[in-house]
C-alpha cells in the first residue's frame, strides 16, 4: 500500500512541476510579447507596454508638440510642452564630441538639459553615485544617474537602446528635473532602415 501512495505522490508531484512549467512558459511568452503577464515575472525586471494615446501620455500639460528628428539613420521623438524652450545645438572645433545635440529648457536658458546623441558611448564613473532605472512610455529602461546623495539627476543613458544616447543636466532646479524626465519618458529612439 505504501508503495502506491508512493507512487501517487511522485504522480502528483510531476504533474505540479508541468503545470509550473506551463504557467512560466505562458508568462515568459506575455513579457516578450510586451502584455501583463498572468500569474508572475518570475523575478524578472519587467514593466507591461501600456498603450496609450498621446493625451494620456503627457496628463501633466495640455498643450504639447511632437519633436522629431532623424540623425544618419537613427531618428529620435518625443513630445515637449509648450511651457518648454528647445533648440538644436550647433557643433563646432571646441564640441566636436557629439553628433547632435538638443537643449532644453524652461525659463532660463542657463538651466537646461541637453540630450546628446555622441560620437562615442556615453560612459560615467566616480564614487558616490546611485541609479535608478526607470520604464519609458514605450517600455525601453532608461538609467537616471544621481551623485552624493543629490535629489536632482545628473544624467539619463539609454543602455538598452542606444550606448551613445545620454541626457545631461546642467543647472536645473529640482522641479524641472523632474519635468524633464516626463519629457525623456516620452523618447522614442528607432534605427532607420
Amino acid at each position: 500500500m505504501s508503495k502506491n501512495i508512493l507512487k501517487i505522490i511522485i504522480i502528483i508531484i510531476a504533474i505540479l512541476i508541468i503545470i509550473a512549467g506551463i504557467v512560466y512558459l505562458i508568462d515568459k511568452d506575455r513579457m516578450q510579447r510586451g502584455e501583463e503577464v498572468l500569474f508572475s515575472t518570475w523575478g524578472e525586471k519587467y514593466a507591461p507596454i501600456v498603450e496609450t494615446n498621446q493625451n494620456e501620455i503627457n496628463t501633466n500639460y495640455e498643450n504639447t508638440e511632437k519633436y522629431s528628428k532623424t540623425i544618419e539613420n537613427l531618428k529620435i521623438e518625443l513630445t515637449i510642452p509648450n511651457d518648454w524652450n528647445y533648440e538644436e545645438m550647433q557643433k563646432n572645433e571646441e564640441n566636436d564630441f557629439y553628433k547632435y545635440a538638443l537643449k532644453l529648457y524652461k525659463n532660463n536658458s542657463e538651466q537646461y538639459a541637453v540630450l546628446y546623441l555622441y560620437n562615442n558611448p556615453f560612459g560615467v564613473c566616480g564614487t558616490a553615485r546611485t541609479v535608478e532605472d526607470i520604464t519609458l512610455n514605450n517600455g525601453k529602461e532608461a538609467t537616471i544617474g544621481y551623485y552624493d546623495g543629490s535629489k536632482i539627476w545628473s544624467d539619463i543613458s539609454f543602455y538598452n537602446t542606444n550606448k551613445n544616447i545620454a541626457v545631461i543636466n546642467y543647472n536645473l532646479t529640482e522641479s524641472e528635473s523632474q519635468e524633464v524626465i516626463e519629457i525623456i519618458k516620452t523618447i522614442s529612439i528607432a534605427e532607420e532602415i
